[in-house]
């Protein structure tokens, strides 16, 4: 609320000065609300306020004040069925459903998905300095038969994972890591999206070189259990 509408100073533990929220510094712009979906219903009333009457005031204040904003709203959730359980307003929902724009999960957009693996490819083996990995049709074919429930998010760490143990300069289907090998080993499945995520925020780091040394960290050295750890049959080298 307090983010959305400001606050005054003293309204409440730790506002410490007054503070503008979003509503009034995009007056007379574009605020895109993400995930309004988890919005709590109390600040959903307040959202709604502002949208028909354009009319605010800030936590902890008496003063109205007015902002004229264009707002674009996402969710990844169904917002019809937020509503009939109850726990999204009906009459927020219609107030924003002006425009809707549906994109469909990746799953329903097979055409899609080797354009964005090919992207992921050049983006990681540019960022870590390899050379050119390029997708076999064999592997394509098996990216387009995954489900893929983590969407876009999901293919790109897929793809930094199959970079970080490729073999060669060309992926097969066996290079794909969303085998069972892999599925199965949620430790190590975990630990590559941390280490993904981590190098993302930290462009210093390369990813092959942590991916490698914490396999042969884990198991002493021994590059055959270190393999087996990352669910290939022989340990990369560079």
């Amino acid at each position: 609320e307090s983010e959305l509408f400001g606050h005054e100073k003293g309204s409440f533990t730790g506002a410490a000065a007054k503070r503008a929220g979003r509503f009034e510094q995009c007056d007379n712009g574009t605020l895109f609300l993400d995930e309004i979906g988890d919005m709590p219903l109390p600040v959903q009333v307040k959202l709604l306020r502002v949208l028909q009457e354009g009319t605010f005031s800030r936590v902890g204040g008496n003063d109205v004040l007015t902002s004229d904003v264009r707002i674009v709203a996402a969710t990844n959730k169904d917002l019809a069925q937020e509503v009939r359980e109850g726990r999204f307003r009906e009459d927020l929902y219609y107030r924003l459903n002006v425009v809707e724009l549906r994109l469909p999960p990746l799953r329903e957009r097979l055409e899609d998905i080797p354009l964005l693996a090919e992207f992921f490819l050049r983006k990681i083996t540019k960022k870590n300095g390899m050379a050119r990995i390029r997708l076999s049709g064999e592997a394509i074919a098996v990216l387009q038969e995954h489900k893929w429930p983590g969407n876009v998010r999901e293919l790109e760490n897929t793809m930094a994972r199959a970079t970080a143990l490729a073999t060669s300069d060309v992926l097969l289907a066996s290079d794909i890591p969303i085998g069972q090998t892999l599925r199965s080993n949620r430790e190590i499945t975990q630990l590559l999206d941390q280490l993904f995520n981590f190098s993302e925020e930290n462009p210093d780091i390369n990813l092959y070189d942590e991916i490698m040394r914490y396999s042969l960290k884990r198991n002493a050295g021994d590059k055959v259990l270190a393999a087996k750890l990352l669910g290939v049959d022989e340990f990369p080298t560079a």
